[in-house]
């Protein structure tokens, strides 16, 4: 493991997969609680804390990317793509690839303290793919609403977090106005 890393340690006997942000000096920023019932934030621990005696291992982004390019994750890559270009537009130049170390490593540490966890659309995975990428991410919840989900509610349910993401992310509704077109004239 190295500083920056995403890594990741099986749960439950590997029912789900807990993420973080390794920091490279034997603590890892991850979403997490005292308890069960704690509220979880993004905190730092240490790295045994965070293992709690799993095996950790780090996230291998190539495999990320390939299995992205699959034809049954079209609705996932238009998704990333909309909030691209969005956080393009809103000054982050964020273009999916990895980040330089310094740089997830300050991502991770601008969210610290919040407790804005919510297992569906902002768990542990989407905080660190987030921080590596600048793209909120979870691939244990895309492969839940896959195989739970028929395909309709899933279809429905990126749309309205597409426009979630468009009204959130936006600055203002100039930003989206199509590439190509101009702002109309006042006379």
């Amino acid at each position: 493991m190295a500083r920056a890393d995403h890594i990741l340690v099986p749960r439950l006997g590997g029912l789900f997969v807990h993420h973080g942000i390794d920091c490279g000096d034997g603590t890892v920023i991850h979403f997490t609680g005292d308890t069960w019932a704690d509220p979880r934030r993004v905190r730092r621990t240490s790295l045994q804390e965070f293992a709690r005696g799993g095996d950790v291992t780090v996230r291998d982004y190539r495999q990320f990317y390939e299995r992205l390019q699959r034809p049954e994750e079209l609705p996932r890559r238009l998704r990333m793509r909309w909030r691209r270009e969005l956080q393009r537009l809103a000054g982050d130049e964020a273009d999916g690839r990895p980040f330089a170390p310094d740089a997830v490593i300050g991502r991770a540490e601008s969210r610290l303290g919040l407790a804005d966890f919510d297992i569906v659309l902002n768990n542990c995975e989407h905080f660190a793919t987030w921080c590596k990428t600048g793209i909120s991410d979870s691939e244990q919840v895309y492969s839940l609403w896959r195989n739970v989900l028929d395909p309709m509610a899933y279809v429905g349910l990126r749309r309205s977090q597409l426009l979630t993401a468009l009204f959130e992310a936006a600055p203002h509704f100039d930003a989206i106005r199509p590439s190509g077109t101009r702002r109309p004239r006042r006379r």
